[in-house]
């Protein structure tokens, strides 16, 4: 099983694309604050390429907020975060950071795992079971 924690201000999901007139074409293209958060994640990445099966457990911690009395920080460190993003999105943004970096394609991910819980510092642990790796 190999481990991985990445550093973030608080885990971004993956937004809609949006659009722009050029002339006769309409281009999309993604936010450039979420490319460049998907670029932060697979800059923290180690580089691996993995070409077999893969069992992913995702785990987003968010910040606590800083509107909150210190009795509610205590209270709610490891507790689920139930509010938006949706954790469908967040688990998209750490897949296409991911893709040709730590595997070849997220096609390879066979079981998924994942929540979001509220904790003193923000960051996203990977936890990868690799068929086949001989290090468990």
């Amino acid at each position: 099983m190999k481990r991985i924690e990445l550093r973030v201000d608080a885990p971004m999901a993956s937004p809609r694309p949006r659009f722009r007139n050029a002339g006769k074409f309409v281009q999309t293209y993604m936010p450039a604050k979420y490319t460049n958060h998907k670029k932060m994640l697979r800059q923290q990445m180690p580089y691996m390429m993995i070409d077999k099966p893969i069992k992913l457990t995702i785990e987003f911690y968010f910040p606590l907020l800083k509107s909150w009395s210190k009795k509610k920080h205590v209270a709610m460190v490891g507790q689920y975060k139930r509010t938006k993003p949706d954790i469908d999105n967040l688990i998209k943004t750490v897949l296409d950071a991911a893709n040709g970096h730590l595997w070849s394609d997220d096609n390879q991910i066979v079981e998924i795992r994942s929540f979001k819980k509220y904790a003193e510092e923000a960051k996203i642990i990977l936890h990868l079971d690799i068929e086949g790796d001989s290090n468990e």
